[in-house]
């Protein structure tokens, strides 16, 4: 039986502090994801899950019996990683794409459409928020946000309430991929501006902080969900391209970066809302961890809630059984006045962008 995950005693704020302890021989300290249980019957979707740590966690999935969606906006590249994933001995299914374009929110619809007619209206028992983006220069969405915030939170939040608008999401397990490289990144907004390389990496890292916020608030409002944040660890792409030996010294391939995301979807007992890191193990929310500000998480979950309202569909009340079998209502709070979200957004489509996925993995957008 594999040990639990090692408790990080001594947590730190301090960005150098914590990207070393992330790196530092992590190879040898990475968690792995044990073989059990299995998930016959369950259905899991996963985001960006036709490339890079995405494919790995799908093939994870795939080999515990789940019946997995694939989540992403290239047919080709998902088609072709749905027949890679159909060989696998343990495949029970053939996995089948869902075209979603995270950085558009007027694609969302239409993939929860696929994802009902895939399941027969069946509910997500595992949704793994994986698919991200790492922007090479500064661009927008179709809607005109800052393109790593849409791709990265904006997207992943609207698909999480159209999933739960639908009654799609009941007890479902959701983990959501970040990067402990939030940990440099203190606002999340949709409206940053910058420029060139450097520039893209703040916005990632801002991104990522939206993440944990975004995952904090879903598990603080919605108490029937288990939702785990994973930091797969610093992974092997195209966005370290030219480090050589060194990069294959410090950096883990997607299949050993997939296994923090494939601990969290199947293994029981992590509390919801936890932080699960590669090699640090579970780590404690404290309060000089940006990650830890409810009330900013909160202004955020409002924020993607006005930004989103008009492509959600209308929200009905949320009607589940406490442990007492009193019935409650979970209700999202008001969208906020579209004056207080902060600076006008330019309306642009610039779509020439740098791309990576969950951590800091994957050079190409799902």
């Amino acid at each position: 039986m594999q040990a639990p995950p090692p408790i990080w005693s001594r947590p730190t704020a301090s960005s150098i502090r914590r990207l070393t302890a992330s790196i530092w021989r992590q190879a040898s300290r990475s968690l792995r994801a044990p073989e059990a249980p299995r998930l016959d019957g369950k259905i899991a979707l996963v985001t960006g899950g036709n490339a890079g740590i995405g494919f790995e966690t799908s093939r994870g999935l795939v080999q515990r019996g789940a019946e997995v969606l694939i989540a992403c906006r290239n047919p080709r590249k998902a088609e072709e990683a749905c027949q890679v994933l159909a060989r696998e001995p343990a495949a029970t299914t053939c996995p089948r794409h869902v075209p979603l374009d995270l950085s558009d929110l007027g694609s969302l619809r239409g993939a929860i459409d696929a994802v009902e007619e895939a399941t027969g209206g069946r509910s997500i028992d595992v949704l793994i928020q994986n698919a991200g983006l790492w922007p090479g220069r500064n661009a927008t969405s179709p809607q005109g946000y800052e393109i790593a915030f849409a791709t990265n939170v904006l997207g992943h939040f609207a698909l999480t309430r159209e999933l739960e608008v639908r009654g799609r999401l009941q007890t479902t397990r959701v983990v959501v991929v970040t990067g402990d490289i939030y940990i440099r990144a203190r606002e999340c907004s949709p409206d940053f501006r910058y420029r060139g390389r450097l520039g893209g990496q703040d916005a990632y890292a801002r991104s990522k902080l939206g993440n944990v916020w975004f995952a904090r608030e879903l598990a603080r409002r919605r108490p029937l969900l288990t939702v785990v944040v994973v930091h797969p660890g610093v992974v092997a792409s195209n966005l370290v391209a030219g480090f050589g030996g060194l990069k294959r010294r410090l950096l883990l391939s997607c299949e050993q970066g997939a296994q923090t995301s494939l601990l969290a979807a199947t293994q029981p007992d992590l509390a919801s809302g936890c932080y699960l890191h590669n090699t640090l193990g579970i780590v404690p929310w404290i309060a000089e961890d940006p990650g830890s500000d409810d009330e900013k998480a909160r202004v955020l979950w409002t924020l993607c809630e006005s930004l989103s309202k008009d492509f959600v569909s209308s929200t009905p009340l949320v009607r589940s059984q406490s442990g007492s079998g009193a019935s409650r209502e979970l209700v999202s709070p008001p969208a906020a006045p579209a004056s207080s979200l902060g600076n006008e957004v330019e309306q642009r489509a610039v779509r020439e962008v740098g791309e990576a996925g969950g951590g800091v993995q994957a050079p190409e957008k799902s």
